[in-house]
């Protein structure tokens, strides 16, 4: 067999997998916009997707597996949210929550998920989730601004502000998702700038 057989069956197979995938994923939401997240079963997510038990597990172990799948596309999002307002922000400390519009604008997409998501046996998944994927991009470039800084004096480390940020960002984010009548993303984008540029301007104004 040649070379560019190989590489053929290989990207042939790959899509395959991603479209496995992306079809138990959609299954799992439309579940959870039914019904509370505890009381789906992997059966009726095999039934909705029309895949076989054997398939599932050969992708994921449960279906809190198969949620947290999900949350890659966010990664990428994100990345590329605060790759892109980088060199739009006033000051470089404001780049470490250059990904805050973009995340909020996404939870509003997909904020009847959300909500259901929110008061289940989910809820804690998900905290812990985009608690992970926050903390991997704020650590970074807090990471980076204290190289620049160098403020030995600062009381803040590195970890704690990271927790911080992240900490406030998900708590803002949930009070939002639940409000009745919920602002749109870009003011509570800008309410949580407003919250959290008075300490970083603290930390790193020189």
């Amino acid at each position: 067999m040649s070379c560019g057989k190989v590489r053929v069956k290989e990207n042939t197979s790959d899509r395959r997998v991603q479209r496995t995938r992306r079809l138990l994923h959609k299954a799992l939401i439309s579940c959870i916009l039914e019904k509370k997240y505890e009381s789906i079963t992997v059966q009726e997510i095999l039934d909705r997707a029309d895949v076989g038990r054997s398939t599932f597990y050969m992708h994921f172990r449960d279906k809190d597996e198969l949620l947290v799948s999900g949350f890659r596309e966010l990664q990428g999002l994100l990345n590329s949210a605060q790759a892109a307002t980088g060199d739009l922000l006033g000051k470089s400390y404001e780049r470490i929550i250059g990904f805050s519009q973009a995340m909020f604008e996404h939870a509003h997409e997909y904020r009847t998920v959300n909500r259901a998501l929110l008061g289940s046996g989910a809820e804690t998944i998900v905290r812990r989730q985009i608690h992970s994927v926050l903390a991997g991009l704020v650590g970074k470039e807090v990471a980076i601004q204290f190289c620049r800084v160098r403020r030995a004096s600062s009381a803040v480390s590195p970890e704690l502000l990271t927790h911080f940020l992240v900490s406030t960002y998900i708590s803002v984010m949930s009070w939002w998702l639940k409000a009745r009548n919920p602002a749109p993303a870009k003011e509570i984008a800008a309410a949580y700038r407003e919250l959290v540029l008075p300490c970083l301007a603290s930390i790193f104004k020189p």
